[in-house]
């Protein structure tokens, strides 16, 4: 009789103990964390990556004009176009070509 009385706890016990792996292994699949939310932040990863190549390219752009502009190094041409572009220095006699982009 105490043995049959032992027998039936180990087997609520296993039962509970599977369908808690059972929960668990369900989650980590289809859960709000699982398998499918992975594979989202893996795509957000990839935009967000050459979204920031983009930034790379435009930050190098920006430093390259900045180095024209260093006391060690300036650019006399590249002033004289921001001078007369930002700072409206044209002469009267000057001919201004615009290009559209």
């Amino acid at each position: 009789m105490r043995l049959m009385h032992v027998k039936k706890y180990e087997l609520l016990v296993s039962l509970a103990s599977m369908a808690m792996l059972g929960y668990l292994v369900w989650h980590g699949f289809y859960g709000t964390r699982g398998y499918p939310y992975r594979d989202k932040l893996a795509l957000q990863l990839d935009v967000l990556k050459v979204e920031s190549d983009g930034i790379m390219k435009q930050r190098q752009a920006i430093e390259a004009r900045v180095k024209l502009l260093r006391p060690e190094s300036i650019d006399p041409d590249y002033l004289d176009e921001l001078a007369r572009r930002d700072l409206f220095l044209v002469k009267a006699t000057d001919v201004i070509v615009t290009f559209s982009k």
